[in-house]
């Protein structure tokens, strides 16, 4: 009889390659040639508890989002007092054509679309007189004068004040000009100002 040939080694199945070669923590240890061996089972089971909890986690998180939680914490507080905001009156009427005069009308006739030859009836209409014999325009023109003479004031403007049971008045109004704003002129009362310092010019 002749000498029995040796079997050839069996190679690696495919999932031994895969654990041997993957960096996912404990694999390694679990997919190794030959037999099941305590130890194998040891690292198979922490990989199963590890790989089970972080998918409860995760499962946990993505419900927890689609829930769309809401938590709103409300701090109140007692106030003795309580202050209004400040209050602002505009008026958009840039001018007030009464207060126009004629030496005005000569510099301003463009921004107020008048025509030289309409300076008489413009003056008319607004209560002004038309005899020009007698003018001279000023060398020099005072935008700013211009605009807080013929701009509307707080104390035509408002009609009646009261607050927190006291009247109130142009007094309590502070008058200003807005830059870059359409507004003629704005008053401004400023709640703070009226109840603990008394009267904000």
């Amino acid at each position: 009889m002749g000498v029995p040939e040796e079997e050839a080694p069996r190679p690696p199945s495919d999932i031994t390659v895969f654990g041997a070669n993957c960096t996912l923590h404990g694999l390694s240890h679990i997919f190794l040639p030959g037999g099941v061996t305590f130890r194998r089972l040891l690292w198979a089971a922490a990989f199963s508890t590890s790989l089970s909890i972080f998918l409860l986690q995760v499962a946990d998180r993505v419900i927890e989002y689609y829930q769309y939680p809401h938590v709103t914490i409300l701090d109140e507080m007692d106030s003795p007092e309580m202050y209004f905001p400040a209050i602002t009156l505009c008026n958009y009427n840039s001018f007030r054509k009464s207060q126009i005069r004629r030496n005005d009308l000569f510099w301003m006739a463009g921004l107020l679309g008048v025509e030289q030859g309409d300076f008489d009836d413009f003056m008319a209409a607004v209560g002004q007189p038309t005899d020009n014999t007698k003018f001279f325009p000023s060398k020099t023109f005072n935008m700013l004068e211009f605009v807080q003479r013929t701009s509307h004031n707080i104390e035509e403007m408002l009609l009646d004040c009261k607050y927190r049971g006291k009247d109130c008045g142009p007094e309590n109004f502070t008058t200003r000009q807005e830059k870059n704003s359409k507004a003629g002129s704005l008053a401004r009362l400023v709640s703070r100002g009226y109840v603990e310092r008394g009267v904000e010019r």
